[in-house]
């Protein structure tokens, strides 16, 4: 594509600040898991501020996938990144899960002071089945930005169904990329082109990916060394903290390190599949919490915005306070955002390779079916009756038909759950 062409399709590289305003309303209001999150990120990333397009949006979901960790950290970093590198990738990340951090110890505090929140659980009722319309609304958006062709289609089919009987969701997208590299190279071969699909498509996909480049590496350059303090930083200031404030509790904020960043480098399946391993550490092994207190902490997870994961936060509040909070969910995000650091850099030197893009060909319409199958399970537990069947559907008309913000019908929804 010709430089004058390439430059029309340039957008400004937003500021950090704008960045952490739209991460910090997408962690405020962000309900439904990583999956209702991902529509919301959609919603303000690539429908109002264009800032990424639906391919680089997928690239991000099979990253996020593919790393051990909570799934919706791992999209917000690397959109981050690919907006203002590694400044962006720190203040996307902690933007997105400071709302739900701050709001989990608040609920701790209430929670381990009087014993329940009901008001919250009555809060949030409302709101569940809005996120089943808002997650409806985002598979049919991403599904007709992803699944083009009937090959796509077929694809979308399989994860679709594949996920619906509860396959490994990293084996799925693996096994979509593969057929999107099968069928991509058949292509090849049907119309006679060898190395390179010759598409204007793909010729477009480039520009943006040089773009996107192009944006993770504005202002000054950065070295490598400069970025590897940038992703430590965050992890050592509180243990030093803790060390300091509180020496007598360095071997419980140690015992919570470890746990933690156990539970972030080697659990795959995001928030949920870190379940079983978290009840076993912290109610078996270290009893930290009684079997009830496990119970409810999960269901605070479940209930607030952001990440289920912040249920991290919720057990170290109770070994700790606020630092043991911190220690926790540090130790929950950390080891996947420096894995997607790495993985980032050698996409990067990749991303042109006829297989890497037939992969990613493959992942695209995947992406659309594991948005279509969570809607259904989510929309199963929530949508319990009639008035949850019409706040849903009313939901997904206004966000079709009249493209009400994703908010409002969530602050609606709440009202909705107080009243009723």
């Amino acid at each position: 594509m010709p430089a004058a062409e390439t430059s029309k399709n340039t957008v400004s590289v937003p500021r950090l600040s704008e960045i952490a305003r739209v991460f910090a309303k997408v962690g405020t209001i962000g309900f439904g898991g990583g999956v209702g999150m991902l529509a919301l990120i959609r919603q303000e990333i690539v429908e109002r501020r264009r800032w990424v397009d639906d391919a680089q949006l997928s690239v991000a979901v099979a990253m996020g996938q593919m790393l051990p960790g909570p799934f919706v950290s791992n999209y917000a970093e690397y959109i981050g990144y690919e907006l203002r590198g590694m400044k962006g990738m720190v203040v996307a990340v902690i933007a997105l899960l400071a709302p739900c951090f701050v709001l989990m110890c608040g609920l701790s505090f209430l929670y381990f002071q009087f014993g329940s929140v009901p008001l919250v659980t009555k809060l949030f009722a409302g709101v569940q089945p809005v996120v089943v319309g808002i997650l409806a609304w985002a598979t049919w958006q991403i599904g007709k930005a992803n699944v083009r062709n009937w090959r796509a289609g077929i694809i979308g089919v399989i994860a679709a169904v594949a996920l619906f009987f509860k396959f490994d969701v990293l084996l799925v997208v693996i096994a979509c990329g593969i057929l999107g590299i099968l069928v991509s190279v058949k292509g090849l071969r049907d119309r006679g082109i060898k190395g390179s699909s010759g598409g204007q498509g793909e010729t477009e996909a480039e520009a943006k990916s040089q773009e996107s480049k192009a944006r993770g590496q504005n202002g000054p350059e950065r070295t490598a060394n400069g970025e590897r303090r940038m992703a430590f930083v965050p992890w050592f200031l509180p243990l030093l903290f803790v060390a300091v404030a509180v020496p007598g509790v360095w071997q419980k904020a140690g015992e919570l390190a470890y746990v933690f960043l156990k539970v972030g480098t080697v659990i795959f399946g995001g928030g949920f599949a870190a379940i079983p391993f978290l009840q076993h550490e912290v109610v078996d092994v270290h009893h930290w919490l009684s079997m009830r207190e496990f119970i409810d902490g999960v269901a605070l997870g479940q209930i607030t915005p952001g990440p289920v994961a912040i249920t991290a936060a919720f057990i170290g509040y109770k070994v700790l306070g606020f630092w043991g909070a911190l220690i926790a969910a540090l130790g929950t995000f950390v080891p996947s955002f420096l894995m997607l650091w790495g993985l980032i850099k050698v996409y990067r030197r990749v991303s042109s390779n006829a297989l890497v893009r037939g992969f990613l060909s493959g992942v695209m319409p995947a992406v659309t079916g594991m948005l279509l199958v969570s809607t259904v399970f989510i929309g199963r537990s929530a949508i319990i009756g009639p008035a949850q069947v019409v706040i849903a559907l009313l939901s997904l008309g206004l966000l079709l038909w009249l493209k009400i913000e994703p908010v409002w019908l969530i602050l609606g929804g709440a009202l909705v759950g107080l009243l009723i």
